[in-house]
């Protein structure tokens, strides 16, 4: 069996006093084979910013590419006419050729 309680439940306030706000979940498991309760906790142990997605051309007409484009998580910006996308995904794509100067 498994229970998933978030911070503010009840059955995680003692983990909640230990760990703070670094803490996103307990899990209760039961090992049936050794008769005994696994507490295991989520932390988070760093933060930062998601690095800005680059902007990338893509013609109307290269829909075999746009579509690639949206597979690799692109999304449409509809006020600059271009993709949106991860700087890895564009490596991955190889549009380095494509992308858009930063505007100011």
């Amino acid at each position: 069996m498994l229970k998933k309680l978030s911070p503010v439940a009840a059955g995680a306030k003692r983990m909640a006093t230990r760990y703070g706000p670094s803490l996103i979940c307990v899990r209760y498991r039961e090992d049936a084979a050794r008769g005994c309760r696994l507490t295991t906790v989520e932390l988070i142990v760093d933060e930062r910013p998601l690095p800005p997605p680059v902007a990338v051309r893509v013609a109307y007409e290269e829909a075999e590419l746009r579509n690639r484009v949206k597979a690799a998580g692109g999304t449409w910006d509809g006020k600059r006419k271009l993709w949106l996308l991860p700087r890895a995904a564009v490596r991955k794509l190889k549009l380095e050729n494509r992308v858009a100067p930063e505007k100011a």
